[in-house]
This record gives C-alpha cells, sequence and structure tokens, in this order.
C-alpha cells in the first residue's frame, strides 16, 4: 500500500455558515469537520469506530481516506484500494504503539459516507 494519494482532500476551518476559512488543520478527527476538493463538507458523525464497525465500513462506505501523519498526508483510496489498505493498517487499530491508527465515520448533509483513519505517529 503507498501512502500517495490519487486526489488530496483540502483541509480547512469551517465556520458556522458551513464556508472554509482558509486556515489549514492538522486532522479532521480533531477538526470534527472539513471540506475536500470537491467542496463537499464533511462532518464527523462518530469515531473513534470498533473494529467490526470500520471493516464493515471498507465495504460499504462511499469515500475512504487514510490520514497519514496525523492527518498532514490525506490518501485517498479507490475502491479496489481498499481490501489492501484495510489488511495494513486492522492490527494496528487504536493500539499503545507507533504507528497507531484510529476509524473514524464522516457524512455530508446529502447523507455519503466517509471512513476516514488517521495514523498517529
Amino acid at each position: 500500500m503507498s501512502k500517495s494519494s490519487k486526489r488530496r482532500p483540502s483541509l480547512a476551518v469551517v465556520s458556522g455558515d458551513g464556508k472554509g476559512a482558509g486556515v489549514p488543520l492538522p486532522s479532521p478527527a480533531g477538526a470534527r469537520e472539513f471540506v475536500d476538493d470537491e467542496g463537499l463538507l464533511w462532518r464527523k458523525v462518530r469515531g473513534p469506530l470498533e473494529r467490526r464497525l470500520a471493516a464493515r465500513m471498507v465495504g460499504t462506505a462511499d469515500v475512504m481516506i487514510i490520514g497519514w501523519g496525523a492527518g498532514q498526508d490525506l490518501g485517498h483510496l479507490e475502491p479496489e484500494e481498499r481490501a489492501e489498505a484495510w489488511a495494513a493498517v486492522k492490527n494496528s487499530l487504536q493500539v499503545r504503539a507507533i504507528p497507531s491508527f484510529t476509524p473514524y465515520e464522516f457524512a455530508t448533509e446529502d447523507g455519503l459516507t466517509l471512513l476516514y483513519i488517521e495514523e498517529s505517529c
């Protein structure tokens, strides 16, 4: 699995009106919401997720992103890349080791779902 991404969602602080303020953020999980490169506002629904729920979302989420380096490098995964990525991180979910990965669920107002897995280092 490569850390390179095909699409890098941009991060912006989101004001109350849903528009990005243009200030870079280190982590979507910490920010609780972010705007991607297509202008979609993603809001954190829940997390950290239990391993079984995260595993289910690998196949059902509309979008899957791994936030390498505490969300500094966002890797958007195509559907055919998800199983390999999940296999590489699943045994490092929420462990007391470095690196560790933590899964979160985000959603848009339109009902799209995002599985975001953040690397802690």
